[in-house]
């Protein structure tokens, strides 16, 4: 394998065309050391394949076999806090020995807030890297002939200068803007939109942004973490259009379980340390892997009633271990699933007319309210004054394009954000929890889930209650003494639902619950709303 690494731009001999050439991404440089060579293949066969927890010697994949074939359609599936995102940030950094250095990985996942914040277009065009540096190579070499070189060394920069230009040509560099922009407009960017930061847009948009900057790297494997979230209908079928149409690999971690029958090829299931291939669609890999667990656990249980006494010191004393742990595991694992997200009853409400049954009485009356972020702006989220009454009976979906404002219509019912007109009065003893679609902000990574319950319910004298609950959820052995900051983007959802469920609340409001959880939590969370009469009010792109 190469050692070739990207140089600095002022360490380079601009006359020297290898030099010029080890500016380029290193996967460039690959692809073209390879094409020499005629040894060009888009095959990813590592094995043996282990992975570590990030800052652990604990083992997430042990002595498997990592094998992606090109074009091929994957979805990453797996319980939480088994390797997804840490397999996928290894292959962004490049940090898998053994991995083909010439395919280029771009991961694609949900733009945050920062301080670099670029323009919307300007942060789709610069997620080619081969075309950014290009570019740096043209200015430089411009530059230099601009200077009027000796005439042997202006021959030399010339040369390149038409050698950077025509790989610019190959991958269509100059009508970069245009191709973005006839993305971006598909998805709702008009001329203003493209030209707003990346931080002022609401979640939903910012990771329609991250999609148009995921397609147009043209990576040879893409990595999608959790590509849905935030995303309203049509942008799922558009994602679901491009996925179809996507000529290289990709690889998908989704908690949509629709988006995952329709676009899926092949199944990768991380489960006991190991990757497994099925080469079937996602809904029938569900079917033959649910038959199968079954089959195996009713199998063990024939087993177990076969050999009920057994010589410790013979080799079916060891299976029968084997197998007795497996069945505990498996039993563990349905009575979580069946009971991860459940509700006991809150404290009854009192109210001032006797007459009204405990289900009517309101939660929030929201009357008149109309709502602007700066009236001066005249642009407005509630023009037309909205009105509405919750009680404790109120089962409701609240749906909308992105950017429609479903999530300021939860803040303001919740008191986060003041209505410009209009009044919302709530219930003086209501309880009301919030799962917010940006829940990580409010999270102090540097803790670990049972100090986050501590600081949450000091009243709480006896932290072994906590820490029940928090394995009601799912969070459970070291998971709760680990820093949040290691834990998986499911398992801190579970964390927060662990807050929001330890003292029942009146009315249960979620915005995007489902982000980074995976199907059969999901599966679980549904069945918690089925069972229960707690009303609720939440936001959702289906």
């Amino acid at each position: 394998m190469s050692d070739q690494k990207v140089a600095k731009f002022d360490e380079v001999d601009w006359t020297n065309r290898d030099q010029l050439i080890s500016t380029w991404p290193i996967y460039i440089q690959e692809q073209l050391a390879l094409a020499r060579a005629k040894k060009v293949t888009k095959t990813v066969d590592i094995e043996p394949f282990h992975m570590k927890a990030p800052l652990s010697d604990r083992y997430l994949i042990k002595d498997s076999h990592l094998h992606l074939e090109p074009g091929k359609r994957y979805c990453l599936i797996g319980d939480a806090g088994t390797g997804k995102s840490t397999l996928f940030e290894e292959l962004a950094r490049g940090a898998i020995r053994g991995f083909p250095k010439h395919l280029q990985v771009h991961h694609c996942k949900e733009l945050e807030i920062s301080d670099d914040a670029k323009p919307v277009v300007e942060t789709v065009v610069q997620a080619h890297e081969f075309r950014n540096a290009l570019l740096a190579c043209e200015k430089q070499l411009e530059a230099l002939i601009a200077a009027k070189p000796a005439p042997a060394v202006l021959e030399q920069l010339k040369d390149n200068l038409e050698f950077v230009r025509m790989n610019k040509l190959r991958i269509n560099a100059d009508t970069a803007y245009d191709r973005a922009s006839k993305m971006l407009r598909v998805l709702g960017f008009d001329d203003e939109g493209q030209k707003k930061s990346t931080n002022a847009l609401s979640g939903g948009l910012r990771m329609r942004v991250a999609l148009c900057a995921a397609f147009f790297a043209e990576a040879d494997i893409l990595l999608l973490d959790e590509p849905t979230n935030h995303l309203d209908f049509p942008s799922v079928l558009w994602l679901e259009n491009r996925l179809r149409g996507y000529r290289s690999t990709w690889i998908m971690v989704c908690h949509d379980r629709h988006m995952l029958q329709n676009v899926v090829g092949s199944v990768m299931l991380i489960e006991d340390q190991k990757i497994t291939y099925h080469n079937m669609g996602f809904a029938e890999f569900e079917k033959k892997r649910e038959k199968a667990m079954k089959q195996k656990a009713e199998d063990i249980d024939k087993f177990m009633q076969r050999h009920r006494n057994v010589d410790y010191s013979s080799p079916a004393a060891k299976e029968k271990a084997q197998k007795k742990a497996w069945s505990e595991a498996y039993q563990a694992r349905q009575v979580l699933l069946a009971g991860k997200f459940t509700f006991p009853d809150p404290v009854p409400l009192k109210y001032h007319d006797p007459s009204v049954a405990p289900e009517d009485i309101p939660l929030v009356d929201v009357k008149d309210v109309t709502f602007t972020y700066n009236e001066s702006t005249g642009i407005w989220i509630f023009k037309d004054p909205i009105s509405i009454v919750i009680s404790q009976k109120t089962r409701m979906g609240v749906m909308g394009p992105n950017g429609a404002g479903k999530s300021t219509f939860l803040k303001l019912i919740t008191d986060k954000l003041k209505p410009t007109s209009g009044t919302v009065d709530r219930h003086p003893t209501a309880t009301v929890a919030y799962f917010a679609q940006h829940h990580v902000q409010d999270l102090d990574l540097k803790i670990t889930p049972i100090e986050y319950m501590i600081k949450e319910f000091p009243q709480v004298k006896k932290p072994g209650l906590l820490r029940s609950h928090l394995a009601k959820v799912g969070i459970v052995g070291d998971k709760a003494e680990s820093r949040m900051e290691n834990l998986s983007g499911g398992l801190r959802s579970c964390v927060i639902f662990a807050k929001i469920t330890y003292i029942c609340p009146h009315l249960l409001i979620m915005d995007e619950p489902t982000n980074f959880l995976d199907l059969e939590s999901i599966d679980s969370l549904i069945l918690a709303g089925l069972a229960t009469g707690r009303p609720a009010r939440g936001s959702r792109h289906r």
